[in-house]
């Protein structure tokens, strides 16, 4: 699924492509991934420009003038492309075309889970595709992020993936930033200090920002805006290499279940 580097990433290569473009025709193919529905996402978005691209979280949002917004979920296989024509590809459920006749806008998702949503005003975003998302992970203060997790007996893991506790980590760069961290992903805030917590929160910071510099994890299919992989993979230090030496110890890399997700971690840098 893609993470918070990963949609920044498609930000960042979509925002110079379309800003400043004004939707022309919208053509739906699969309904489910239209909301509220797609005659109301057709209706909203038709005639308005793109005023400004950005992100919460895993949520593109797309700032229209007039005042609505058009928002973009990836799911978990979901693919935003641009092109003059139609890509050689299956799975594309939505195309957007521009008043400029230039490349439009392909919404691919193999597994169906993403979609676009379309909110007429600021409190209808909020009460929507905003409604569950907690602060970005990002922009969260050390502060907010220890007032948050403070005595809470759940494992660290299955908080860090609550997108209502912070929106943008999911089961990669959970792994990953804990594996920094030093702590055990069943570990529980309840017994960890302050000081513990921030520095987590300073590894997920620092993990997200060096996997955006290398156009975020491309583990099955993800592409940016300019179809490009991301590279980060081939720097992780745990997810995924169940089994493989710890790059800071040697110890084999093991694999857990936790709130339902494949949990990476080493036993000895990572002692609960």
């Amino acid at each position: 699924m893609p993470e918070l580097p990963e949609v920044e990433s498609v930000r960042r290569t979509l925002a110079p492509r379309i800003e400043g473009r004004t939707v022309s025709r919208v053509r739906i193919v699969l309904p489910k991934l239209a909301r509220p529905s797609p005659q109301e996402l057709s209706r909203g978005i038709r005639g308005k420009k793109v005023q400004k691209i950005s992100r919460h979280g895993k949520l593109l949002i797309l700032e229209l003038d007039g005042g609505g917004f058009w928002t973009i979920h990836l799911g978990m296989t979901g693919q935003v492309i641009l092109a003059q024509k139609r890509p050689q590809a299956d799975h594309i459920h939505v195309t957007i075309s521009f008043a400029d006749g230039g490349e439009r806008l392909y919404y691919r998702d193999l597994r169906q889970f993403g979609g676009m949503n379309y909110c007429p005003d600021r409190e209808s975003l909020a009460a929507g595709p905003l409604a569950n998302f907690g602060p970005d992970a990002m922009e969260i203060t050390p502060r907010e992020f220890c007032d948050r997790l403070a005595g809470r007996t759940a494992p660290l893991k299955s908080l860090l993936l609550d997108q209502r506790i912070l929106a943008g980590v999911g089961n990669i760069y959970a792994d990953e930033a804990l594996h920094r961290a030093g702590l055990h992903p069943l570990a529980r805030p309840k017994d960890l200090s302050d000081k513990r917590l921030q520095g987590l929160l300073a590894e997920v910071k620092e993990t997200m920002a060096e996997a955006l510099a290398r156009g975020g994890s491309s583990v099955k299919n993800f592409v940016d805006a300019r179809g490009r992989a991301g590279t980060f993979q081939h720097a992780h230090r745990v997810y995924r290499r169940t089994g493989q030496p710890c790059p800071a110890c040697e110890a084999p890399i093991e694999k857990i279940v936790v709130a339902g997700r494949g949990t990476h971690f080493c036993p000895d840098c990572q002692g609960k």
